[in-house]
């Protein structure tokens, strides 16, 4: 007992001296949060909401696109226009013809992202929920729709801005990351305007944040992880009709290991130490539609699986990429690192691009890897 508080202290005080070391972020030393595929061309948004522009198969970005206000978020209406929604509560379309923005539609609220429906009608994402910027109505789901009973939902206010995705059914995916709480999982009808009642019992909700989507021709997939303290866990859940079954738990496992101690009288000693081993933070997942295989990220690096793999044994799982990356010290609801790999998506050619939070844009055509910074 005695030895495995001596490891956790040390394991602590090395993470004070990381914090210790963070910096302020500034314009010069801004990471991203999101990225978009146009073709030939990337979007990069930026943490301090600036938008960064060029064709991804160079070595560097070609200019900076300039918006009269902080850009929150970034993504594509079902005709392949660039849209943002920014600090001003506007969400706005690229006039590609004439090189500006123009305003789409205006929201109350503090807008966090926002997804268009087959039909191409956009709806706003913001701090107390879903809402329909043209009828001017508010979606926010009750205490029912909540696999982990959280308190937080009696505010009518999310506790964390969630992660999102609108699948090909027109159904709104909405995650949150509660950290060492675990997290919560909703899904809304973008045709019908309603919550749907997932069945999520056979996931441990108050264990398992959730950090990202994805989907295959027949499935949504849910993953997330945390690290907190000495110990890390990670899972992915698939959800066939709304019913959820857990596909991959990964978790830290008790393991002893054997450390050469020097005492005072310069004699050394190998004594038997508890650690806990082997669990994966896992972050951003995707599919690939070139060849049926699913990816991950966690801080081992990128693997992936075929889906008639038995994909809850993690040696079914191949490591394909182990970059170097840096991580951020801490995050909101956890003692631990945030996840440094925020977003990864496949071109239609099967080349990999996956976001990190400080090192740029890595992109892997399974072969070779370089970075957009």
């Amino acid at each position: 007992m005695r030895k495995s508080i001596v490891a956790i202290l040390l394991i602590l005080f090395s993470a004070v001296d990381f914090l210790a070391h963070s910096q302020p972020v500034s314009e010069k030393t801004a990471g991203y949060k999101d990225f978009i595929l146009d073709d030939e061309h990337i979007w990069l948004l930026t943490t301090t909401g600036k938008l960064r522009f060029g064709k991804w198969r160079s070595d560097s970005l070609a200019s900076l696109t300039s918006t009269d206000t902080s850009v929150v978020a970034i993504g594509k209406d079902r005709k392949g226009n660039i849209v943002i929604s920014d600090a001003s509560h506007r969400i706005n379309v690229f006039d590609r013809k004439n090189q500006t923005w123009l305003t789409l539609i205006t929201c109350k609220g503090k807008l966090t992202g926002f997804v268009f429906d087959s039909h191409n009608h956009c709806f706003a994402l913001t701090d107390q929920g879903i809402v329909d910027p043209v009828r001017q109505i508010s979606y926010f789901p009750d205490s029912t729709y909540s696999g982990n009973e959280s308190r937080w939902l009696k505010k009518k206010r999310w506790l964390a801005t969630p992660a999102y995705f609108a699948d090909s059914r027109d159904n709104l995916w909405l995650g949150l990351n509660y950290g060492e709480w675990g997290g919560d999982v909703f899904a809304f009808d973008l045709q019908k305007r309603s919550f749907l009642h997932l069945e999520t019992d056979s996931v441990q909700m108050n264990r398992n944040p959730v950090l990202a989507f994805c989907e295959d021709p027949d499935n949504v997939y849910m993953a997330g992880g945390v690290s907190h303290m000495v110990l890390t866990h990670g899972s992915i859940v698939k959800f066939t009709n709304q019913k959820a079954s857990p596909i991959l738990l990964s978790k830290d496992r008790e393991t002893p290991e054997e450390v050469t101690i020097t005492k005072p009288d310069g004699t050394k000693k190998t004594e038997t130490w508890t650690t806990w081993k082997g669990g994966h933070l896992i972050g951003p997942i995707a599919y690939n539609p070139s060849n049926r295989c699913l990816y991950f990220y966690s801080q081992h690096g990128i693997f992936k699986s075929t889906l008639g793999a038995d994909l809850s044994d993690i040696s079914q799982w191949q490591l394909i990429l182990k970059p170097t990356l840096r991580w951020s010290s801490g995050q909101q609801y956890a003692a631990g690192p945030a996840m440094n790999v925020l977003k990864m998506q496949f071109s239609p050619d099967g080349t990999l691009f996956f976001l990190s939070e400080h090192d740029g844009l890595g992109i892997y055509d399974g072969k070779n890897l370089r970075y957009i910074k």
